[in-house]
Formats: structure tokens, C-alpha cells, sequence
């Protein structure tokens, strides 16, 4: 980590240096995670890009999940350094609008595979990459403006600095040291697979690329980024008006909604009660997936989360996403049904295969005395004459 001064912003520099890049069999990498501004970040690469013909480059919040309510604003910098010719270097400058529905950016094209591939445009020398990250964060915006946001004084020499931070192995996928950065690359995913996020067209990398962009509810600085307005839960539904029992719904709604933003877009033009009734209708078939195992959806379970879903249905949700868990949920019942019947054919057939072990223990036994019988026969018959049973015993006189 190494700290620059540009604009009076107070940037933070990580170096993330790839080897072996040619061994890189994973769909994505994730760097290690670097704490700037209280919480921990990181970069994550696709290598092979996300369904395009480009490389893909993120960086993405890698502590746990955070909750509705936490935002940051983040000013950085995200470069691929041309390791021939500085003055090549990539580089896409932003501020952007961290929060629990939107904590992750970045480029889907940073640059088309076969340039990065290329020895000899620079960006992938003795098979070894080296990615940069300058950043800062703050909890309210930075006072950027118009072309002040394309610092003139800033050269890509500014680059050239120690690339010796952190190396990582291509055979594996460095994550925080807490541990808890996978659900963050999972709702990166998710929400970048539902278009959600800023996406760009990199232009030829000859040159420096400052791109620049602005947070969500900020005027765009460029067209090329998408703006994109994320509303919590939590400005729907009064959660002090809640039950007891509904209470337990809060956690759940705020972590599908923030992986699932559209359940909240569907409802908010709807009246505060419908809106009420349509989340705890969802809350409560989350609660019971959450609670339930395979075990207990035989009876009445069935039954109730049948209803539960057919409830659900008429609050207008998209629900593509929940439909293949809850219909695995009802196929349990047929599964536990026919799970029981294998149970009492193998109990069956081991109590079948038991008994002709004795059977066979038997037939053994009565095999081995047939063996000795036929023995002690043999002898006595030996020298035995057979008499008629019906002669006369008789007394001498004919």
C-alpha cells in the first residue's frame, strides 16, 4: 500500500501481480483484500471475461455483507499497467457510491483478450500482469467537477511505483482474511447478471484512459456508465409497525432484496398496506425455507408452504429466482414418500438376507451330519448280510 496526493484527495495504491498467468484455469481471482477507509477491498478478474471477448476487472467491498443504511463513497483509480510502455497503461478513473445493494464496479471490457495476450503490446509480459488500484473513501462525496475530475497533473509515471505489493498463485483464489468475501463475489455476480451496475466500451488502449463517471443520484460525468438507483427495504415498510413474529422477516427481506432489487422496485408504487401484506407474504415463505429441513415436508409443512406460495404469487414479485428452492421444497414430499418405501425394501431385503444366512448356516450343519451318517452307514454295512424278515424261524425238523 502506498499513499499519493492528487487534488487533495489522499489516494491509496494496492498492487495485485499475477504470475503464471498462462495457468489460470478458475472462471475469476480475487486478489487479497487491502483496508482503506475502515472497511476491506479488493479486486477481483475474470481472465477469461464475463460472456464477452475482454478481459474483466472489478472492485468490490470484501467485508461481509453490510447492512441498508451503510454507503461510502469511493475515488479510485483502476489500472492495467503496460509493463513496455507506461504511457499504454489502462486506466479507468471514477467516483462511485458504495452500498449494501451496490458494492461492487467495474469494466466488463477492460481490454479485448487478444491485445491482453499479446506479448508485445505490453499488458502481459513473462506471462506475469500487474493490476493497480488507487483509492480513497469518505462517507460523503468528493468535490469533483467538470474537468477537474481529469487531473492534468497526474502522469502514468505516477504508476511506475514498487509492483512487489502482493503476488498471487493462479492455482488459487486469495480472499480476505476473514473469510466472509464470498457473499460479496456472489452478489457482484448476481447483480451484474441482471444488468445492474455500470458497464463501458473500453476504447483502444494507445493511450491513458481516465474514464469518468459518478455515483448513483449524481449527475453523470459520461454516458458510457449506467446510473443506477438502489431503494432499501427499509423505505417501504415502517419496521416499528411490525409484529413480533414479523419482525423476523427484516433480516430476510434485507438480504434478498439487496442480492434482488427489483422485489422492492415491483412494490414501491404500490400502497403502503398492499406493500405491507406483499412482504410479509414473502417473509414468511423466506422464514419457512430458512427453518425447514428436507426431513419435515412430509404432512402438513406440504400443505402449508403450498398455500404460502400461492399467496405469494398474487403480490406481483418477480420470483424467477425463488421458484427452483420452493419447488424443490414441494418435491420433498415425494421425495420423503418414496424415501420411506426404499427404506422398508432394504430393511426387507437385509432381513430376508439374515435369514438365509441361517439358512445357509443350517443347511451347513445338516449337510456335515448326512456326511457322518453315511460314514457309520458304510461301516456297519460292511460284512451285513440281509435276511429275510419273513422266512420262518423254524426248529430243525422239515
Amino acid at each position: 500500500m502506498e499513499n499519493q496526493q492528487v487534488m487533495d484527495i489522499a489516494l491509496e495504491k494496492f498492487t495485485w501481480k499475477i504470475e503464471a498467468f498462462s495457468k489460470v484455469n478458475t472462471k475469476k481471482l480475487s486478489s487479497k483484500s487491502f483496508k482503506v477507509g475502515g472497511n476491506r477491498w479488493k479486486i477481483i478478474l475474470y481472465p477469461k471475461g464475463r460472456d464477452v471477448d475482454h478481459l474483466s476487472l472489478y472492485i468490490t467491498v470484501a467485508d461481509s455483507l453490510p447492512p441498508y443504511g451503510w454507503s461510502r463513497f469511493a475515488y479510485f483509480r483502476l489500472a492495467l499497467i503496460n509493463q513496455v510502455d507506461n504511457n499504454k497503461s489502462i486506466v479507468k478513473e471514477t467516483q462511485q457510491k458504495f452500498n449494501a445493494g451496490n458494492n461492487g464496479w467495474g469494466s466488463p471490457s477492460f481490454i479485448p483478450l487478444s491485445e491482453f495476450h499479446d506479448p508485445s503490446q505490453g499488458y502481459l509480459v513473462n506471462d506475469t500482469c500487474i493490476i493497480e488500484v488507487h483509492l480513497s473513501v469518505s462517507k460523503v462525496a468528493f468535490n469533483i467537477n467538470g474537468e477537474q475530475h481529469r487531473p492534468k497533473e497526474v502522469k502514468t509515471k505516477e504508476l511506475e511505483k514498487t509492483f512487489s505489493d502482493v503476488t498471487l498463485s493462479p492455482t488459487s483464489t486469495q480472499n480476505s482474511k476473514d473469510g466472509q468475501s464470498s457473499e460479496i463475489e456472489v452478489q457482484l455476480s448476481q447483480l451484474e447478471d441482471q444488468g445492474i451496475g455500470p458497464s463501458d466500451v473500453t476504447p483502444s488502449p494507445k493511450q491513458v484512459q481516465f474514464v469518468p463517471s459518478a455515483p448513483p443520484m449524481y449527475p453523470l460525468l459520461s454516458n458510457e456508465f449506467e446510473e443506477v438507483l438502489l431503494i432499501p427495504v427499509s423505505d417501504l415498510i415502517d419496521f416499528k409497525s411490525l409484529e413480533a413474529e414479523e419482525e423476523s422477516f427484516i433480516p430476510l427481506w434485507k438480504e434478498v432484496c439487496s442480492w434482488h432489487p427489483s422485489l422492492v422496485e415491483n412494490q414501491r408504487r404500490r400502497s403502503p398496506r398492499f406493500i405491507l401484506w406483499a412482504f410479509i407474504a414473502l417473509g414468511r415463505v423466506l422464514l419457512f425455507l430458512k427453518t425447514k429441513k428436507i426431513r419435515d415436508m412430509g404432512g402438513d409443512n406440504f400443505m402449508h408452504l403450498q398455500v404460502l406460495w400461492e399467496e405469494l404469487h398474487s403480490f406481483g414479485f418477480d420470483l424467477t429466482w425463488l421458484e427452483p428452492h420452493v419447488h424443490s421444497a414441494l418435491d420433498a414430499k415425494a421425495y420423503l414418500q418414496r424415501a420411506e418405501h426404499v427404506k422398508n425394501l432394504r430393511v426387507n431385503v437385509a432381513t430376508l438376507e439374515i435369514e438365509m444366512r441361517k439358512l445357509k448356516a443350517k443347511l451347513a450343519v445338516s449337510e456335515l451330519d448326512l456326511e457322518v451318517a453315511r460314514r457309520d452307514l458304510e461301516e456297519v454295512e460292511n460284512g451285513f448280510k440281509e435276511r429275510d424278515m419273513d422266512a420262518e424261524l423254524g426248529y430243525g425238523i422239515p
